[in-house]
């Protein structure tokens, strides 16, 4: 089952009065805290407390939350915690069963998309309150810096439902004119299922207002924003790119982020978007995939903007990465620097030689050479 169904199955199942008991996953909570979950469980039982959600992304290859879940998660100094805090578990198994899409409703609301993740959440504003660390005494440290001061614990319950009850409505009926109205929900599930009827539907509704959705603090739906303006290559948003590029405010997950829009900028940037776009593709950092993509958006622009090129042109002679390192490693490093070479011979139309050896001396000719 795709992303996309799996979500619309999820919001139905959620407005109708959610998912019947579900069977055990195969990946259960790690022990020690008491783990919920659904979302509106761990949230009534945070209401009723007065303490912060503590939720826990994870999924079912994650080489990284392996050390969180045997020694971090089950660790007996985090006990004292056990009270202050309703515990959330959000497990991906992608395999599209009943929990599988509950967790990926979660993990929409909160726009995450990298793994694991920490984060405190304010039980009635459903806000993230700060992300933690991956110790005992980070967590334990991140809740002492954040009291919950509960008003009306009965209203935030009923606004997560009807939220979700409007999310399933767009979904059962995805009109062009009710996904507009969508876009200005305040629930941000609902904005989000939105923007995903207007970019199948009615994409230029989404590039009238770049700029501002392009500042919604959420990844997934910058992600999805991103890719519409990729799509439609309008220039017009340039500026609201380079500005999330240069600053990806709001975001657990900023690399991604500038990627996207890099990636953007290579279809919608002109001469403006050069330095930004340079500013990643001249770092020598083979191991991050946002320097090939800002190598290739530097490509894509000089083809589009003539006026480019020369700024171009000298950022990428600039991004051939150093050479070194061993293995793994030297073989990323010249895997740029022919990719960054790759660029400059569709630029110049010239047939500089790349050398048998990637060293230092060869890497001095090649930025000569052009």
């Amino acid at each position: 089952m795709s992303r996309w169904n799996c979500l619309v199955a999820s919001l139905i199942a959620a407005a109708s009065g959610g998912w019947p008991a579900a069977a055990p996953s195969a990946e259960p909570p790690p022990p020690g805290p008491p783990w919920q979950r659904e979302l509106a469980a761990a949230q009534k039982t945070a209401l009723e407390k007065g303490t912060p959600i503590f939720v826990y992304f994870t999924k079912k290859v994650c080489p990284h939350c392996a050390p969180l879940e045997k020694n971090t998660l089950p660790s007996p100094a985090l006990e004292p915690a056990y009270d202050r805090l309703a515990w959330l578990y959000v497990n991906r198994n992608f395999d599209g069963s009943p929990l599988d899409r509950t967790a990926e409703r979660i993990e929409l609301r909160f726009g995450v998309s990298s793994y694991p993740k920490l984060l405190l959440v304010h039980p009635e504003t459903l806000e993230v309150i700060r992300p933690v660390g991956r110790t005992p005494q980070a967590i334990l440290a991140g809740v002492d810096r954040a009291p919950v001061r509960v008003a009306e614990p009965k209203a935030a319950a009923e606004r997560l439902q009807k939220a979700e009850e409007r999310a399933a409505k767009l979904v059962k009926s995805p009109t062009v004119a009710a996904a507009k109205k969508g876009l200005d929900d305040e629930d941000v599930v609902v904005r989000y299922q939105a923007l995903q009827v207007l970019a199948a539907r009615d994409p230029r509704a989404v590039v009238a207002r770049a700029g501002e959705l392009l500042r919604v603090p959420h990844d997934p739906f910058r992600y999805e924003v991103c890719e519409v303006l990729e799509k439609a290559g309008d220039r017009t948003a340039a500026a609201a790119l380079e500005a999330l590029a240069r600053k990806p405010e709001g975001s657990l997950n900023p690399n991604v982020l500038r990627v996207r829009a890099v990636q953007a900028l290579s279809r919608c940037g002109g001469e403006t978007s050069v330095p930004v776009v340079a500013s990643f593709a001249t770092t020598g950092d083979a191991n991050n995939g946002l320097t090939g993509a800002a190598v290739d958006a530097l490509g894509a622009i000089a083809a589009r903007a003539p006026r480019a090129k020369a700024a171009v042109k000298a950022a990428l002679v600039e991004s051939y990465p150093p050479p070194g390192g061993s293995g793994a490693d030297r073989a990323r490093r010249e895997e740029l620097a022919r990719r960054v070479h790759r660029q400059l011979v569709a630029l110049t139309g010239k047939a500089v030689p790349f050398p048998a050896v990637y060293d230092e001396p060869g890497r001095a000719k090649l930025m000569k050479g052009w």
